[in-house]
């Protein structure tokens, strides 16, 4: 009998749905892991390569996401009066992906979005200011408000 050579992409998918399995056994127990999850929501992972090892695991839906979505024409002193609500699955997504994006980019000259992510006892605030870019479409920047 000739002996087999092992299955290289098998044992590659194994070890691949393992550590997905104790990744996400893991968040409910390891702040770093709690953290590192709420990064990804909003979109502040600190490196591709960190990003890249989160990518095959499912997002969660049972973090608390909060949004403050505020609007400024440059003349106004104020803010207009904000939207606020709950959203789930990556809060970026309203500028990012969303259906949402073409109506909520032209009202206004100036939009920010702050975003508030909750998970037992830890949480992560950023706020993304949106503006008309120069040469056309828009302009995205971050700023992380609290971890």
């Amino acid at each position: 009998m000739a002996k087999q050579r092992p299955d290289w992409i098998f044992c590659g998918l194994v070890a691949l749905v393992v550590a997905v399995t104790l990744w996400l056994l893991s968040l409910p127990l390891c702040p770093f892991v709690q953290q590192a999850a709420l990064r990804r929501f909003h979109l502040q992972t600190r490196s591709f390569a960190v990003w890249a090892l989160q990518a095959p695991i499912p997002a969660m839906y049972s973090f608390h996401n909060r949004y403050r979505l505020e609007s400024q024409p440059w003349d106004a002193t104020f803010f207009d009066r904000p939207v606020t609500g709950s959203i789930n699955h990556f809060p970026v997504r309203i500028y990012t992906f969303a259906e949402t994006r073409p109506l909520l980019l032209p009202q206004t000259d100036r939009q920010m979005l702050t975003i508030e992510s909750r998970y037992r006892g830890q949480s992560l605030t950023t706020r993304w200011t949106v503006t008309e870019a120069e040469e056309g479409g828009y302009q995205l920047a971050d700023e992380e408000l609290s971890e």
